[in-house]
């Protein structure tokens, strides 16, 4: 099984290498990131802080995780290769592995290149590596939750737009119902139960207590679990679809 993901897995990452929608994705999100950062970015007191840009990267993460993920199904159903593809001796499972392993490559590649800033920061100032290590490990499971539900959305339709549209309101909703302000809404009018199970369903709470530097093995649990269960929905529905055909 794993060899057969292996070349799923490059044949879609040298796809991303190949293609310019990927350098225009990285351009953009880099700069977009690096810019907003780079506005609040702090060294004080010889300490260097990189609290604005693990701040900034959720946000940035909805806007653009979207439209890299939207064709990752949706444009193999336009074309027709989906049917090819899954023709071949090999598993659903194999696919959507290797599918989602090169994305989390690809993003893994870009994030690496942000590393500059901590760098740089540290010639000005004292950064504290193991925090700032932390945050980037959360930044990653992160964006792989988002690429999961994203991921599931582009394999239920055709239509990139369509894919987009439902994986930006349902990342939205997800990542809102750990946002602090929300958390304390629902702190005050709903039963505690409630809140913490709406609490509990969002990344975003998981991706903060690994950004502070707390490794506890349940938040780790909790983002293997999440990716899991969306990429096995999209399992599920590359099944129906093959033994539709079949």
């Amino acid at each position: 099984m794993a060899s057969r993901s292996l070349v799923v897995f490059r044949r879609e990452l040298k796809s991303y290498f190949l293609s310019p929608i990927a350098y225009v994705f990285g351009v953009l999100f880099l700069t977009v990131l690096l810019f907003l950062s780079a506005q609040s970015t702090l060294v004080h007191n010889a300490q260097a802080s990189m609290q604005a840009f693990f701040l900034y990267l959720p946000w940035i993460y909805l806007v653009f995780l979207p439209g890299l993920t939207m064709r990752l199904w949706a444009e193999e159903r336009k074309l027709g290769t989906i049917e090819l593809l899954l023709t071949f001796p090999v598993q659903p499972g194999q696919v959507v592995l290797g599918k989602f392993l090169a994305v989390m490559a690809y993003l893994a590649f870009v994030l690496l290149l942000t590393f500059g800033l901590p760098l740089t920061l540290s010639a000005y100032g004292s950064v504290d590596w193991p925090p700032v290590l932390g945050a980037y490990l959360a930044s990653l499971l992160f964006a792989g939750s988002f690429v999961a539900v994203g991921m599931f959305w582009s394999s239920l339709t055709k239509d990139q737009i369509v894919a987009l549209l439902a994986s930006v309101v349902s990342l939205a909703v997800l990542f809102l119902l750990g946002y602090p302000s929300l958390i304390e809404f629902f702190g005050a009018n709903l039963p505690p139960i409630v809140a913490d199970a709406l609490n509990g369903v969002s990344p975003f709470k998981y991706f903060q207590s690994i950004a502070r530097g707390v490794f506890d093995t349940r938040d780790f649990v909790y983002f293997a679990c999440f990716c899991g269960f969306f990429l096995y929905c999209n399992v599920l529905v590359l099944r129906v679809r093959r033994d539709s055909k079949g």
